[in-house]
C-alpha cells in the first residue's frame, strides 16, 4: 500500500480517538449531579490513579507493541478508550472511578503504538513527513473537540453527561477504523527483517567502550547471534528465547548509541521535565477556556519548529528563556483573579511548550538511528511520566502536601523556574566552552601563520 494512504488511514484514527468533547468538563461532570464527588476526591483520589496506571503500563505496552507487531495494540488503544468512558457513565463510587482511571492510563500508554506503527510501514525517507502528519492529526482532533464542546455547552445543546456519548462515538468509530489499517509483517526488535543491520555512526562510535564496540561489530555481522560464555553461538531465530535475546541486545545498543550523545541527552532531559510539568498543569486545570484555547495555540506553535537556528549553539539559552517564561506565567495565573489575564497566561504557556517540544523532537531525531525513534521517544515519555507520578504523589495526591489549587500552581511555577535556571547554567557553560574553543582556534591560526612565515 502506498505510504500516503497508510499515513491517511492512521491519521484518521488519531483524529477520531482525540475527538473527546467531554474531557474539558470531566471535573464538572464528576462534581456535578451526575456523580456528586467533591473536588478533593477528584483531584486526590481519582485523577492520580490515571497517572500511576500510565506509568506502570507504558514500558510493558512498548515491548508488547513490538512483539505483536503494532496493529493489535492500536486496537487495544481504541478498546481501552471505549472502556474508559463507557464505565464512566455507570460508575458511581470512588472505586469505580479508579477503574476508569486505570483504563484511561492504559489508553494513554497504548498511544505508543500509534506513534511507532508508521515507522514499521513506510520507508525511512518519508519518516519526517509522516511524523508531522500523525502529530497534526492528534492536535487537530483535540482542537476540533475543544471548539465543538465549547459551542455545544455555550448554546445549551447538551449537558456534560451527554457530551460523554459524543466522546464514546468518536472512540468507538476510531476502534472500528483500525480494521482498515494494514498489518505489519515485521517490527524493529522482535520481528526484524533478515537483512536488518543496526547502524553505528562515526559520531557515536567513539562514545562507546572498545569492548562494547567489539561485541557490537560481531553482532552486526550476524544479527541473530548472541553472547554465551564469551562465545558467539548461533541461536535459531524462530525460537522465542532467541527473539527476546536479540531484542534485548538491539534495545541496549540503541539505548547506548542515543544517550551517549550529549545533544540527545540534553534535549531529552528538557523533554522529560517540561512534559511532566505541562501534563500536570493541563490535567489539574479542567477548565473549558484553558483546554480549548491552549490546543488551538498548539496548532499555531508548529511554526516555531521551522525556525532555522543553530540549535546546538543556542538551544540551552532558548530552552531556559521559555522555561523561565512558563514559570512566570504559572505564578501569575496562580495569583491573579482576572479571567482574561489567566487566559493569556495559559495560552502562552501552551504555545511555548508545543513549540519547543516540536523542536526537541526534531533535534533528538536528527541524532538517532531511524530504528530507535520509538524506543527513545518512549523512554523520554516514560521518564516524564515517572516524574509526573512523583509530582502527583507529593503535590496533588494529599499524602505529602495538602495544597489548594492556587498553591499547587505556585509549585508548578517554581518547578519551571528551576528548570529554566538549570538550563541557563548549561547555556553559560556552553558559551564559555565555545569561547575557549574559539580562542584555541585563533591561537592555532597564529602559530600556523608564524610557522609558514618562518
Amino acid at each position: 500500500m502506498d505510504w500516503t494512504r497508510i499515513s491517511l488511514l492512521l491519521c484518521v484514527f488519531g483524529f477520531l480517538k482525540e475527538f473527546r468533547p467531554s474531557e474539558p468538563f470531566v471535573t464538572e461532570y464528576l462534581t456535578g449531579p451526575w456523580k456528586n464527588f467533591t473536588e478533593q476526591q477528584a483531584y486526590q483520589e481519582i485523577y492520580p490513579v490515571g497517572t500511576y496506571s500510565y506509568l506502570t503500563t507504558l514500558v510493558a505496552v512498548f515491548l508488547l507493541t513490538d512483539f505483536v507487531r503494532y496493529k493489535p495494540v492500536i486496537i487495544l488503544c481504541g478498546l481501552a478508550g471505549s472502556c474508559t468512558f463507557i464505565i464512566m457513565i455507570s460508575a458511581q463510587t470512588i472505586w469505580g472511578m479508579e477503574i476508569v482511571q486505570f483504563f484511561y492510563g492504559l489508553f494513554q500508554a497504548t498511544e505508543v503504538a500509534y506513534y511507532t506503527y508508521i515507522y514499521a510501514k513506510v520507508s525511512k525517507i518519508h519518516y519526517q513527513e509522516v511524523t508531522s502528519h500523525v502529530r497534526m492529526a492528534i492536535l487537530l482532533g483535540r482542537f476540533t473537540a475543544s471548539v465543538a464542546s465549547q459551542l455545544i455547552v455555550s448554546f445549551n445543546m447538551l449537558d456534560y453527561g451527554q457530551l460523554i456519548y459524543l466522546t464514546i462515538t468518536g472512540i468507538v468509530t476510531a476502534t472500528l477504523w483500525t480494521c482498515f489499517l494494514p498489518s505489519v509483517a515485521q517490527s524493529i526488535y522482535f520481528h526484524p527483517p533478515q537483512d536488518s543491520l543496526p547502524s553505528v555512526s562515526s559520531t557515536h562510535r567513539h562514545r562507546i567502550s572498545a569492548s562494547e564496540l567489539e561485541l557490537e561489530d560481531k553482532q552486526i555481522s550476524n544479527p541473530h547471534q548472541v553472547l554465551e560464555n564469551k562465545n558467539l553461538k548461533e541461536v535459531p531465530y524462530e525460537t522465542l528465547r532467541a527473539k527476546f535475546r536479540n531484542a534485548y541486545h538491539l534495545l541496549w545498543r540503541h539505548f547506548l548509541l542515543a544517550y551517549s550523545d550529549f545533544h540527545v541527552l540534553k534535549w531529552s532531559i528538557w523533554w522529560a521535565f517540561a512534559t511532566c510539568g505541562y501534563v500536570q498543569v493541563i490535567t489539574y486545570v479542567q477548565l473549558l477556556w484553558q483546554n480549548s484555547i491552549v490546543e488551538g495555540g498548539a496548532l499555531a506553535a508548529f511554526g516555531i519548529g521551522k525556525l532555522k537556528l543553530n540549535w546546538p549553539m543556542v538551544g540551552e539559552t532558548i530552552l531556559s528563556f521559555f522555561a523561565l517564561m512558563q514559570g512566570s506565567l504559572l505564578v501569575i495565573a496562580a495569583q491573579t483573579y482576572s479571567l482574561w489575564l489567566s487566559y493569556i497566561a495559559y495560552i502562552l504557556f501552551g504555545v511555548m511548550y508545543q513549540g519547543m517540544i516540536t523542536v526537541a523532537s526534531s533535534e533528538v531525531a536528527k541524532k538517532l538511528s531511524e530504528d530507535s525513534y520509538g524506543l527513545i521517544f518512549g523512554l523520554n515519555t516514560f521518564l516524564a511520566t515517572l516524574l509526573q507520578s512523583a509530582l502527583t504523589f507529593v503535590v496533588t495526591g494529599g499524602q505529602v502536601l495538602n495544597l489548594t489549587i492556587r498553591l499547587q500552581y505556585l509549585v508548578y511555577g517554581g518547578y519551571f523556574l528551576i528548570l529554566g535556571g538549570a538550563f541557563m547554567l548549561m547555556a553559560i557553560i556552553t558559551i564559555v566552552e565555545n569561547q575557549r574553543i574559539g580562542q584555541r582556534f585563533q591561537l592555532w591560526q597564529v602559530c600556523e601563520d608564524i610557522r609558514r612565515s618562518s
